[in-house]
């Protein structure tokens, strides 16, 4: 079991409550930290990738990444563009 961020694999399950909600596609920081910040996840429902803030993880179990949700939140968010953020840096 990962028991960092940014120790994470791409393709770990992404939960909210017991639903898996996606997976893990990488692992971003800003561009002057080592800290990730962010994870950019596929999100199945939405079929897109997402840029979800790393707060948002309530921690990493032997199935994946649980976030805080609901799932409500994510739906709402902006795909993610690489190119829209230049101030970051994948870690992972």
């Amino acid at each position: 079991m990962k028991k960092r961020l940014e120790e994470l694999e791409p393709g770990t399950a992404v939960f909210v409550d017991d639903r898996q909600v996606g997976e893990v596609r990488a692992v971003y920081a800003g561009a002057e930290g080592n800290l990730p910040e962010y994870l950019n996840l596929y999100c199945n429902s939405r079929g897109a990738e997402l840029l979800v803030p790393a707060n948002e993880v309530l921690s990493l179990e032997a199935r994946g990444v649980i976030l805080s949700g609901p799932m409500q939140s994510y739906r709402d968010l902006m795909t993610f563009d690489l190119a829209s953020r230049p101030g970051l840096r994948r870690i992972r």
